[in-house]
Order: structure tokens, then sequence, then C-alpha cells
């Protein structure tokens, strides 16, 4: 191989490897059952092996749609239509059996910022819970159902199978549209 086209070729796997670690694992579910009804789990998780003497893998920000097909809901909780919503729509009827369970796969640990975006008309609670945790609730309030709001909070989430569940066992709880991660 001549010197021209192994620099080539080191440049082609270079480029590889950044976007290895650059790219955020896409979630590809897997159809299970709840119940009769059909319910999404995430895939087995994948990542790439650190190669030693490099640096740290940045992280790159994870967004994930409340009605993307690799979340779960359980209960009366369901996707609606929405014309103002991130990705055309959001997840509705959150209660104590209402549940959204948002998925994803964090490709390091760290302390993160968690912004939840959703709709609502006056006051309402939600409460998350990452990981099986004690939930936390969260007070929001919105002036209609067609006004996008967000709320954040930070979290010490490990790397790798991340579960955020939302719902309210006390009160009605707004409807969410969008899970980011950075």
């Amino acid at each position: 191989m001549s010197r021209r086209q192994w620099l080539g070729v080191t440049v082609v796997a270079a480029g590889m490897a950044a976007a290895t670690v650059l790219v955020p694992p896409l979630i590809a579910p897997d159809r299970d059952t709840d119940g009769g009804k059909p319910v999404v789990s995430a895939p087995p998780v994948r990542g790439s092996a650190a190669v030693p003497g490099s640096a740290p893998a940045s992280f790159a920000p994870i967004v994930v749609e409340a009605e993307d097909p690799g979340n779960r809901l359980t209960g009366g909780a369901a996707v609606t239509a929405c014309g103002t919503c991130h990705g055309g729509a959001r997840v509705r009827y959150l209660c104590f059996t209402c549940v959204l369970e948002v998925r994803a796969v964090l490709p390091a640990a760290g302390s993160r910022t968690i912004t939840v975006g959703y709709e609502v008309d006056g006051p309402r609670a939600v409460k998350v819970r990452v990981n099986g945790a004690a939930p936390r609730t969260f007070q929001v309030t919105g002036p209609a159902w067609t006004v996008p709001r967000s709320f954040q909070f930070t979290a010490d989430l490990p790397a790798g199978e991340l579960r955020l569940t939302l719902f309210n066992d006390d009160t009605p709880a707004p409807d969410i549209d969008v899970v980011t991660i950075t």
C-alpha cells in the first residue's frame, strides 16, 4: 500500500471513530406486550470501547420526543397530535397508573441537565422518577394547551440505560412534549 493510500485509510478511520463518539445512540424499539397492549422496550446498550490515551468522549445532547415509540406508555396515557409541539405530538392523561417512561441510552455518566417540554392550561404538577429512584415533584404552569413551556433540573446519571418516569398520583399532570438531556 502506498503512503498516500495509507494516509487516506487513516483519515477515514479517524472520521469513523469521531462519529462513533459524537453521534448519540439511536433508539430502535423492540415491541413487547403489557397486558395485551403494545409496549416498546429499549434496545440493548451498545457502545464503543475507548481508545487508550484518547480524550474522554464529549456528551452530545440527547432529545427524546414523548411520543417516541421507544418510550413506554401505561394506563390511559396517550399520544395526541399537537401542532405547536416539538415533534408534532405530545403525551397526555398522565396519572398514577397512566405513566410515560422516557427511555434513552447515555454514552457517559455525569451530572446532566434534564429539560422537560410540556403544554398545560393553568397550574399543574408532574412527578419525575429517574431510574426507579424516589420521584421529584415539579410545579408547572402555562397559559394554554397550545403554548410550549419547559422546566429543568439536574441529576447525576450513570452511563447506559436511562428511564425517566413521568406521572402524577395526586392531581392531573401537564401534557409532555419532549425531554432533552444535556
